[in-house]
């Protein structure tokens, strides 16, 4: 059975060196929008990830392509998500793949998080309940992806669970309706993490299939 997800593949080098990858949706090429590093990456959208996650060798022969660079994949599987035409509904496990890609210049922000073990059944409940939901009422705010890490390849540091947020070049991050979103539940949520929260703001190059 297949089992949709994407590829972060991370590197301090352009992103036009990443390879092609098997059973891509879709792929977009990205320059950091913040201060950290690596300061490249692409996000493949896949509809099986098990050829990913079955063997290194993918990985193995980009990594020996871009030896100066070391490259880094993080290998999630698609939890649910939402798009803009149905912000208020219940996150869905279907379609994976977004129903427009981002436009040259606009924003994704990629939150990592890492709830205590005991403590992942609330996180999971706020994202989908409270979290997503106000997240969507942010102006410019288009579509959002959740997953779950399965492997990485490389050496970085990665979080157990992604929320991948896609907006305008031009938006409300840190304006009053995504301020809004840190509630009681948000609170309590960051008190239960394990680790702090990674979170890497980008923007998007280009976009490939």
């Amino acid at each position: 059975m297949a089992v949709p997800g994407i590829v972060i593949r991370l590197s301090d080098t352009l992103a036009t060196s990443a390879p092609s990858l098997p059973n891509t949706e879709a792929a977009y090429t990205l320059g950091a929008g913040d201060s950290e590093a690596p300061k490249h990456a692409t996000i493949y959208f896949l509809g099986d990830i098990t050829p990913i996650t079955e063997s290194a060798s993918l990985y193995d022969s980009d990594k020996s392509s871009n030896s100066s660079a070391s490259p880094t994949w993080i290998v999630c599987k698609f939890i649910n998500g939402r798009d803009a035409s149905n912000p208020s509904d219940s996150p869905r496990t279907a379609p994976h793949k977004l129903p427009a890609h981002p436009i040259q210049g606009s924003t994704i922000v990629v939150n990592g998080s890492i709830p205590r073990p005991d403590k992942e059944a609330d996180y999971h409940a706020w994202y989908d309940q409270e979290h997503g939901g106000k997240l969507a009422l942010v102006p410019g705010w288009n579509a959002m992806r959740r997953y779950a890490l399965v492997k990485m390849y490389g050496e970085v540091e990665t979080a157990n669970f992604y929320g991948v947020n896609f907006y305008d070049e031009v938006n409300g991050l840190g304006g009053p309706e995504w301020k809004a979103g840190v509630t009681e539940w948000t609170l309590r949520i960051r008190d239960n993490a394990a680790k702090p929260n990674i979170r890497r703001v980008w923007r998007v190059e280009g976009v490939s299939e």
